[in-house]
């Protein structure tokens, strides 16, 4: 109800004003007892949510950086695994990435067949083993100088 609809009925402004005034009273009657607490409530609450909101924006790309560093992590644990395994099976480190696998089993399967085909060097050994013999011509000739 409003003003100007009662002054459409025709009625005088003094019995608008008390019609008015019985009207705000009924209004003001109707409101619950904590209408200003329940007023502040929903204010903080909007606050909240639209700090909550702005949050949700601030960390929306999270899981795909996790996901992505998920699967960095995955490939550096299986290429220390890869170099673990080719240590175990003698076959050199620059040889450790071409081994195949997902699981340990599978790259321990897979090192077992490339050192089978890896050759294997022999440590060198401490001392010359070879007889001594002398090849050198100006060992020789010296030697024939002398009379030996």
């Amino acid at each position: 109800m409003t003003r100007e609809f009662l002054e459409n009925l025709g009625l005088e402004k003094e019995v608008i004003d008390q019609i008015m005034k019985e009207h705000g009273k009924a209004i003001q009657s109707a409101k619950p007892q904590d209408y200003e607490k329940i007023k502040e409530e929903n204010e903080k609450l909007k606050e909240r949510i639209s700090d909550l909101e702005s949050a949700v924006k601030e960390y929306s790309g999270y899981k795909d950086q996790l996901a992505e560093k998920d699967k960095i992590i995955k490939e550096y644990e299986l290429k220390g695994l890869k170099y673990r395994i080719a240590s175990e099976s003698g076959i050199p480190f620059e040889l450790a990435s071409r081994l195949t696998g997902e699981t340990e089993e599978e790259i321990k399967k897979d090192a077992e067949m490339l050192s089978s085909l890896v050759a294997r060097k022999q440590p060198l050994p401490l001392k010359n083993t070879e007889p001594k013999e002398d090849n050198d011509p100006y060992k020789k000739l010296l030697s024939n100088l002398k009379g030996e």
